[in-house]
């Protein structure tokens, strides 16, 4: 027993070592992990970053399946328990952290139950959770559950929410609306996240749970509040997300500055953004041509420093001197990069097997047609393997292919697709007229704003 105390103790000890000795106010989570034949060795304590987790800490976890932290809370606010549970939704862990308080959690499979000295809030946010967790299987990858079961059960999902919401009342009254706010961004996150999910079975495109029309409003976000949740940002994310595609027209990616209306904190339009350009992948055109309208609301230390190393690495191979490489036709005969030189080059790589690459044929075709004569050439350079060069001969043949039709020598292991990280196309590049990058990630044939850009270069 006694080796068993020394082992927690040394367990906090190391954990909590680089704390400040100043820090004097201290909240403390004990836990045991009791589930058949768990692996995991780590414990992750998450607070929230901008509507983000962040790691706040890590434990050991000890032969016995037990963990612990001992963490300074400078204001009170969520934190979250990772045994590896918490991206796949498993089970929310969720606990309202304070000075002082002492926590006990025995984690099972599907549930925890939470004793100890001083649990503060927790019991009512453990209900919460459990509200979170009868949600979290329609929103979780892999789930596959379709609407046939989910609409049903919906309606009764929310009512279950919103009476718990009456629930709380407790004297803090800025726990209650966090907690509260909690509630709902659970239940709208996990139902716009449903929309996201590949499934099995598909409603059609006006068929949508009445409930959902009532979450939409025209100013949507106006609490920064939001940003004090683990799932904050994907809420506006998944939101936008479902608005786009529910609406009549087709989703257009650079409506960023569309969906600023409906956002009104300055806080929640500053994360917002700086979410969405980062996972958008914009190509350097559509980013500067929507920079000028985004920035001004990108105001922040982080927001700010973000963009700068965004900018960075967006424009890192602008200007580089392109490979020069060498491959064959379909008559066998060499041809270079080089061999462009005084002309644009637009290269596009894909290959026989790639669907979304032969969706782009008939734009490539459009376009080489339209910009024949001009001082620009389109080199279409397959990464086929080896093997199936007889079947890229035949589709260009078959296809009737315009352009320099050209096969790299190995593939995704070619010089080219090495050369400019290609681990996925279509992939499009194009280069000025002394062979330098403009874009090594560059717009595809069926974006409009390609024949803008051409048209510009070809006109300088």
């Amino acid at each position: 027993m006694k080796k068993h105390i020394f082992y927690f103790i040394l367990t906090f000890v190391t954990v909590q070592m680089s704390f400040a000795g100043s820090i004097s106010e201290y909240a403390v989570i004990k836990g045991t992990i009791s589930i058949p034949d768990f692996q995991t060795k780590e414990v992750t304590l998450y607070n929230v970053e901008d509507g983000k987790p962040a790691v706040a800490a890590t434990a050991k976890v000890n032969p016995l399946g037990e963990f612990g932290f001992m963490t300074p809370v400078s204001a009170a606010g969520f934190y979250y328990i990772d045994y590896g549970q918490f991206k796949n939704r498993t089970q929310l862990i969720r606990l309202y952290l304070e000075p002082k308080l002492d926590i006990n959690l025995v984690i099972n499979k599907e549930h925890y139950v939470l004793s100890g000295k001083n649990v503060g809030q927790n019991v009512l946010v453990q209900k919460a959770n459990e509200i979170y967790n009868e949600f979290a299987p329609f929103a979780r990858l892999g789930g596959n559950v379709t609407y046939v079961d989910f609409y049903p059960w919906l309606d009764k999902g929310v009512a279950k929410a919103n009476e718990f919401s009456k629930t709380i009342n407790t004297k803090d009254t800025n726990f209650n609306k966090l907690l509260k706010l909690a509630v709902a961004t659970d239940v709208e996150e996990s139902t716009y996240t449903f929309f996201r999910m590949p499934r099995t079975a598909f409603p059609d495109k006006d068929d949508r749970p009445a409930v959902i029309k009532t979450w939409q409003t025209d100013k949507k976000f106006t609490d920064p509040d939001l940003l004090k949740l683990h799932n904050g940002v994907a809420l506006m994310s998944n939101y936008f997300f479902y608005v786009s595609v529910s609406g009549a027209a087709v989703p257009q990616r650079l409506d960023i500055v569309e969906t600023l209306n409906h956002i009104t904190d300055p806080a929640l339009k500053d994360v917002y953004l700086r979410d969405v350009v980062a996972n958008s992948r914009m190509k350097i055109e559509e980013y500067e041509k929507i920079a000028p309208s985004i920035k001004p609301y990108m105001i922040s230390a982080t927001s700010k420093s973000f963009l700068l190393e965004y900018e960075k690495v967006l424009h890192k191979n602008v200007g580089q001197k392109g490979l020069d490489f060498t491959y064959n036709d379909i008559n066998n005969k060499p041809v270079s990069f080089s061999d462009f030189k005084g002309k644009y080059v637009y290269i596009d790589l894909w290959a026989t097997w790639c669907g979304p690459c032969k969706a782009e044929i008939p734009h490539m075709k459009k376009i080489e047609e339209d910009y024949h004569g001009k001082n620009i050439v389109f080199v279409s350079l397959s990464l086929d393997k080896p093997k199936d060069a007889q079947k890229w001969k035949d589709f260009v043949t078959k296809e009737q292919l315009k352009g320099i039709q050209l096969m790299a020598d190995k593939d995704f292991g070619s010089d080219v697709a090495k050369n400019y990280d290609v681990n996925a196309i279509p992939r499009f590049l194009l280069f000025d007229t002394k062979g330098n990058i403009i874009n090594s990630d560059a717009l595809r044939p069926s974006n409009p704003e390609l024949r803008v850009q051409l048209d510009k270069l070809l006109k300088s």
